[in-house]
């Protein structure tokens, strides 16, 4: 397994690449393909509607015929998407095929973590291992920036997109040639069509299933309004310059990295719904205390920082906390691994607008986070069972 963790967790990081690679772009984009100022923007709505609606078919597709084939239809059709992004000649035509490659890229994210189910042989060993897919997920954002300004510095915004094409190239070239199918005929699910819709069903059956999607939607509803507004508070409100912006999303990006740390030794002895229920109240507190700061006159920004890294810690708690408590019952890891996914992306789609329509500013946003992670909170609450770890099915390869 150990081996495949890199590859598995550079499919779980195709949404954050396919979208930070590209944002230091997105003025010049603007400029060479003209239309309104919002169309370059949809283009990432578009793709994490895509990421989120995606999931719900390639989850449970992969249960039904086995997660090799769906994986290397699905990162295939995301390269076509992206290099056919690269070819765009209008704004309309970028924002349709980015639909695309959220269609086709939600293959990978759904199914990396129910290939780590299949072959883990306990829920302890399978939260560990989730928490490293996070931790890279929780990097991407944090190094693709970096990335694609540099390359479209060297060669012009279409670089990034050729980039992502090389890269689907590369990951469907490795993965049919090193990953065996981890989920045997007999423990697949049967029936046509119509199985995709059972499977989503009879996984949202499950409470726990319920409880992780949904309070891992109303969670990424503020987490996403973090990420959108971040930049506008820090360098028009606080009056930095863009390398004190970086330098926090950089330190965020370490706070995240400890509290994925924090997940994984934590869940040795405890199961994943633990680590998740605590991230959930860190986050709560450090929106509590980010719209207290705020509120005030003449907040010192390391008193804001502050509470951004405490939330940046939690968070590393709540992303494989909740996946993994969605992965540890006995259903289709497909379809639950698709729920969560969902969820996921869909509260991001509507939560990264919110702080724009209610006006972005340090308050408006600790208010947001707080009412998000509360929310969230209270769903643990109402859904968690048993906070000891269990068994979950494993095969071996």
């Amino acid at each position: 397994m150990t081996r495949l963790l890199p590859l598995l967790a550079v499919l779980t990081a195709l949404a954050p690449l396919s979208v930070d690679i590209y944002t230091p772009s997105l003025p010049a984009l603007q400029d060479e393909l003209g239309g309104a100022d919002w169309l370059a923007q949809a283009s990432i709505t578009t793709f994490l509607l895509g990421i989120g609606i995606g999931q719900l078919v390639w989850g449970p597709l992969s249960d039904r015929h086995g997660r090799r084939p769906v994986v290397l239809a699905g990162v295939a059709g995301w390269t076509v998407a992206s290099l056919l992004s690269a070819l765009a000649v209008s704004p309309e035509m970028l924002v349709g095929v980015r639909l695309l490659a959220g269609l086709c890229g939600a293959a990978g994210i759904a199914v990396a973590r129910s290939i780590v189910r299949d072959v883990s042989d306990g829920t302890s060993t399978m939260a560990s291992r989730i928490g490293m897919l996070a931790m890279v997920t929780a990097l991407a954002p944090v190094l693709a920036p970096v990335l694609g300004a540099g390359l479209a510095h060297l060669w012009g915004w279409r670089a990034d997109f050729v980039t992502l094409a090389g890269l689907g190239g590369v990951i469907v070239l490795l993965f049919s040639l090193a990953v065996p199918e981890t989920l045997p005929r007999e423990r697949r699910t049967p029936g046509g069509p119509a199985s995709v819709v059972r499977a989503l069903a009879g996984a949202a059956r499950h409470r726990e299933v319920r409880g992780a999607a949904l309070s891992l939607g109303v969670h990424s509803f503020g987490f996403y309004a973090y990420i959108a507004s971040a930049s506008f508070i820090v360098e028009r409100e606080l009056g930095h310059p863009p390398a004190v912006f970086a330098l926090v999303f950089g330190t965020n990006a370490v706070a995240v990295i400890l509290g994925n740390t924090v997940f994984r030794r934590a869940v040795r002895s405890l199961h994943p719904a633990g680590p998740l229920g605590v991230g959930y109240a860190l986050c709560t507190i450090a929106g509590l205390g980010l719209l207290i700061a705020a509120s005030g006159s003449g907040a010192p920004s390391g008193v804001l920082w502050a509470c951004a890294m405490v939330y940046a810690f939690g968070q590393g708690l709540v992303l494989p906390g909740a996946h993994s408590w969605g992965q540890a019952t006995a259903v289709a890891s497909g379809a639950a691994s698709a729920l969560t996914g969902s969820a996921q992306f869909l509260g991001g789609v509507l939560g990264s607008p919110v702080t724009g329509l209610i006006g972005i500013s340090a308050a408006h946003l600790g208010a947001v986070l707080a009412a998000a992670s509360g929310a969230a909170g209270a769903v643990w609450l109402l859904t968690r069972s048993s906070l000891s770890p269990s068994p979950t099915p494993a095969s071996s390869i």
